[in-house]
């Protein structure tokens, strides 16, 4: 699970630090047929608690995906980069994800940073032209 404990934190003054692991994404987050996540995803990350108890998370997220390649069908895989800034809140107002209990779950802003760098697409190559179909 991936949980930021602010409690335990902010009793041992650590309101700033640094975040990596890696995560067994759901398949369900590539709308890409054909293609799944290589390996889990790497998410590398710093954190800022606030005395207002809100906390920034941001980074990145790191993965590779593997299919077919969505034009010609050949194997193939691609690194994806994507962004992760997070802010949390215990009383979260527009874009903040909740948090209560002393610790925030990462899931849901993880989940949200790989469906924003997710691909429309898997290519074998920028330009790949597709099956060539002969008349």
């Amino acid at each position: 699970m991936m949980i930021l404990d602010v409690r335990k934190l902010n009793a041992a003054g650590r309101y700033s630090g640094e975040l990596s692991f890696d995560y067994d994404a759901p398949a369900e987050l590539i709308d890409i047929p054909f293609v799944r996540f290589a390996s889990p995803v790497r998410i590398e990350a710093k954190y800022v608690l606030y005395e207002d108890d809100s906390a920034d998370v941001t980074g990145k997220v790191t993965y590779v995906l593997e299919g077919e390649c969505s034009r010609c069908l050949k194997e193939t895989s691609q690194a994806v980069e994507g962004e992760l800034d997070a802010c949390f809140s215990l009383r979260p107002e527009g874009e903040e994800y909740p948090y209560s209990g002393g610790k925030i779950d990462l899931t849901d802003a993880v989940n949200d940073a790989i469906l924003a760098s997710m691909p429309r697409v898997l290519l074998c190559k920028e330009n790949c032209e597709g099956i060539p179909y002969h008349s």
